[in-house]
């Protein structure tokens, strides 16, 4: 507005000029202020009325400001509002997820809990927990049960075991079944304290109450070595249900020892037939060694000075006195002193053959049945190793059919196998050695016989 007042007053400045020639400077200047004035007063009215309007949009503007502000808070409330659903939903998840990886972490550990449950007791406890054991682990293998139903069985299993960790920390008794004497099926009562469990029926079968060692479900009553007054005190325990408590600080290792302790026969049947012609050579051969040691002992060497009376006669041309002399020396050195007189005029290289014929006559029988003993100690570590191999086979099979889970009965069958390789190295090492003594006094005393013949060829005067 104010530019069209400016460009009017411009306009009439130019009329003016124009038309200066009819008017005069003061008349224009006077139509030029009135101008000025009216376009001011115009102005100031314009701006009052501006001003007059501004406060209601002002207004209008500071309310539709609230507005947006406030529906701004409300989007953003919403978009808040919508976040935090989204993380909760979220946390939600996770915590579902982390519910559900405990329950099976439980689940799983009371699953294993309750598989080890019937190997982690006693053998007497095993009766009275079996079937809440059994039905337990029936449900783990059922896929139709529900898991409130194992969850239920499983707890029944962790109460019973609470309850038992709790009885036999005081003590308690049992009735049951167990094996005694002979291996036969009794029934009497347990006692169990600890780690120590006692059996007594009242009778002969009265001891400590072992675990099932014999895979069949009941434990063995063992009172093989324990003193009988001890076996007393369990019989008054058992019958009582209360008493002396006699205790095994070695928890069962003692009787143990105890029972796998075993005499000599009884070592020797474990090894199997392989034992009989094991043990028959080595039978033999310590004969044979007896009879040699005697046989070699047995031939003396002539006297000291009788070779030389024996060539004194024969230098002397005494030649019956020389053979009676020779005659008076028993065995090989008698023989060998015998050929050498009535050879004794023959010549020194014939009786050198004849002396050493001698010799190699008396050879065998001083050796004779010393080659058996050698082939003993050669043969028997082989018949341990025959016997040894056919028990592992035989261990082998029963590990094909009812596997290694028993690692003492494995161990017991490979121990049982070695018999036959202990005993084979227990004949063939004695047998070793005797070979070798007797061979050496047999060598000796063929010397001696060779001295005396190379002394008597040497001894004549031809």
């Amino acid at each position: 507005m104010k530019a069209f007042k400016l460009t009017s007053i411009a306009a009439a400045l130019l009329v003016c000029g124009s038309a200066h020639a009819q008017k005069t400077f003061a008349q224009v200047e006077a139509e030029s202020k009135a101008e000025l004035q009216a376009a001011v007063e115009e102005l100031n009215q314009l701006r009052t009325r501006i001003a007059d309007e501004k406060i209601p949009i002002s207004r209008t503007l500071t309310q539709l400001e609230t507005e947006v502000q406030a529906v701004r808070a409300e989007y953003d409330e919403k978009v808040a509002v919508v976040e935090n659903k989204d993380v909760s939903l979220q946390a939600l998840r996770e915590s579902v997820k982390a519910n559900s990886d405990q329950n099976v972490y439980l689940k799983n550990t009371m699953g294993a809990y309750v598989r080890q449950f019937s190997t982690r007791i006693h053998a007497a406890e095993l009766q009275e927990y079996k079937e809440m054991a059994d039905t337990a682990e029936q449900l783990l293998e059922n896929e139709s049960a529900s898991d409130s139903e194992k969850f239920e069985a499983q707890l029944a299993v962790v109460r019973a075991s609470l309850s038992r960790i709790k009885n036999i920390m005081g003590g308690t008794t049992i009735t049951g079944d167990a094996l005694g004497k002979d291996g036969v099926k009794v029934t009497g009562t347990f006692v169990l304290a600890g780690p120590f469990a006692y059996f007594g029926d009242g009778g002969e079968n009265v001891g400590f109450a072992q675990g099932d060692l014999t895979n069949i479900g009941f434990p063995l009553v063992e009172n093989r070595g324990v003193p009988d007054e001890i076996l007393d005190v369990i019989a008054d325990l058992t019958m009582d249900g209360q008493g002396e408590q006699p205790v095994d600080p070695t928890e069962g290792d003692a009787i143990k020892l105890i029972r796998v302790n075993e005499s000599l026969i009884e070592h020797i049947q474990k090894g199997g037939v392989t034992m009989i012609p094991l043990l028959g050579m080595a039978f033999f051969a310590l004969l044979i060694t007896i009879m040699k040691l005697f046989e070699i002992r047995s031939v003396k060497s002539p006297k000291p000075g009788t070779l030389q009376r024996i060539l004194d006669s024969l230098n002397a041309g005494n030649k019956q006195q020389a053979l009676e002399a020779a005659n008076s020396v028993d065995g090989p050195f008698g023989d060998l002193l015998v050929a050498g007189v009535e050879h004794s005029e023959q010549e020194k290289e014939l009786l050198e053959e004849v002396l050493y014929e001698r010799l190699l006559a008396a050879q065998p029988k001083l050796e004779r049945f010393i080659a058996f003993i050698a082939l003993t100690a050669a043969a028997a570590p082989l018949l341990g190793l025959l016997g040894t191999v056919t028990g592992m086979i035989e261990t082998f099979k029963a590990i094909t059919v009812f596997g290694t889970g028993d690692p003492a009965t494995l161990s017991d069958g490979i121990s049982v196998a070695l018999i036959t390789t202990e005993y084979g190295l227990i004949v063939a090492i004695p047998c070793l050695l005797s070979q070798a003594l007797l061979t050496r006094i047999a060598k000796g005393k063929l010397g001696e016989m060779e001295q005396a013949a190379v002394a008597f060829v040497n001894g004549l005067r031809k």
